[in-house]
């Protein structure tokens, strides 16, 4: 999967208006059209450092939980928050042979809120799993 560069041709960024674009994963300003990126037909766009920080899966699984169940990369700042603890939870769910999937969804939702990349969910899970 390859993401398209958005030219200034293609889209016109003005501060004269009172819309603003806002990156699908993290919601911060796109002020400049060279760091907008966009998948395929997908309008959803993406942020430069978001770009260079996740894989095209990675991001377009993001769009997607985000999409369907609301928030953004990073939204929730509890300094609590614990990935271990959570991804202990899968862990004893998974020894106790019970499907995990939707708590999978779930808690990967809750860790993108917090700030957690897909990527480093997955390695932590593997690494409890081993």
């Amino acid at each position: 999967m390859e993401l398209n560069t958005i030219t200034p041709n293609d889209i016109e960024i003005s501060h004269k208006t009172d819309v603003k674009l806002e990156c699908g994963i993290c919601h911060s300003e796109i002020v400049s059209s060279a760091s907008i990126y966009q998948k395929g037909f997908n309008f959803g766009v993406v942020c430069k450092h978001c770009y260079e920080n996740n894989s095209p899966d990675d991001l377009e699984l993001m769009a997607n939980l985000f999409l369907a169940y609301g928030g953004y990369f990073g939204k929730i700042k509890n300094p609590y928050f614990s990935l271990y603890d959570m991804l202990e939870t899968i862990v004893k769910k998974v020894e106790n042979k019970e499907n995990v999937e939707e708590l999978h969804i779930k808690y990967m939702h809750h860790a993108l809120l917090n700030g957690i990349t897909p990527k480093q969910f997955i390695q932590g899970l593997r690494i409890l799993l081993e």
